[in-house]
């Protein structure tokens, strides 16, 4: 008897694993449905080395896109249905305004609306990149849902990824020290509010004071507004 019951336990382990690996891949496969019924595929935003931002758009066969400015100085991007266009990449460039870039995503045919904003100081006047520590940096959308951020640092410049579970913010701490890595790539997923934080955070020493100040530039922010009844 206590054979049988060993059996059946087994059993019972091994269905579960079953169905918790299976629920992960639904998931997964979910995500990739969404994505291949959406306009936008994905989106990559780079920052250029003159302070601008260029996004380069993967979108769905006859698929338009058309750039707005708001009142607010705010970017508004429309992915509608276009039957003359057949290029399914297609990029549009973006200038900070008072040190701040936001873009807003909608797509008129499910409603979808997503953002990505921005806090930058612009052109670094040491013009050795984005920052004193960051040479160049881009975020990339994929289909699956989650985040790629690539970036790549100045010459003797040390970085360390901590994740912020109180803010849910993924940090890359820079500061000045010997290091041979340069360039680097990191997966990112979305937290549970559906909402992307990264902060590069600057360490600067002053050795006149002996004191390390810290400072959060770039700040990035994505996340989306929910979906609204198609508009076409």
């Amino acid at each position: 008897m206590k054979k049988i019951n060993l059996f059946f336990a087994t059993i019972s382990i091994v269905l579960l694993a079953s169905c918790s690996s299976n629920e992960g891949d639904i998931n997964t496969l979910q995500n990739i449905d969404n994505a291949e019924a959406s306009q936008l595929k994905s989106y990559t935003l780079k920052r250029n080395a003159d302070g601008s931002y260029y996004m380069d758009f993967d979108v769905a066969k006859n698929t338009q896109i058309d750039t707005y400015k708001n009142a607010d100085n705010s970017n508004e991007v429309v992915l509608s249905e276009g039957n003359q266009v057949t290029v399914s990449r297609q990029g549009t460039q973006f200038t900070l305004d008072n040190n701040l870039l936001k873009v807003n995503i909608l797509e008129a045919k499910n409603g979808k609306k997503s953002y990505i904003s921005i806090e930058d100081d612009g052109i670094n006047k040491s013009g050795r990149g984005v920052t004193e520590f960051l040479y160049d940096y881009s975020i990339t959308k994929n289909i699956d849902g989650t985040f790629t951020l690539d970036f790549e640092v100045n010459n003797n410049v040390t970085t360390d990824f901590v994740y912020d579970d109180e803010s849910e913010t993924y940090e890359i701490h820079l500061e000045s020290g010997k290091t041979k890595n340069k360039r680097f790539s990191r997966t990112l997923n979305v937290s549970t509010n559906k909402i992307l934080k990264i902060d590069f955070v600057n360490h600067k020493y002053s050795g006149r004071s002996n004191k390390v100040s810290m400072s959060k530039k770039p700040i990035l922010v994505v996340g989306s507004l929910g979906d609204s009844p198609s508009i076409y």
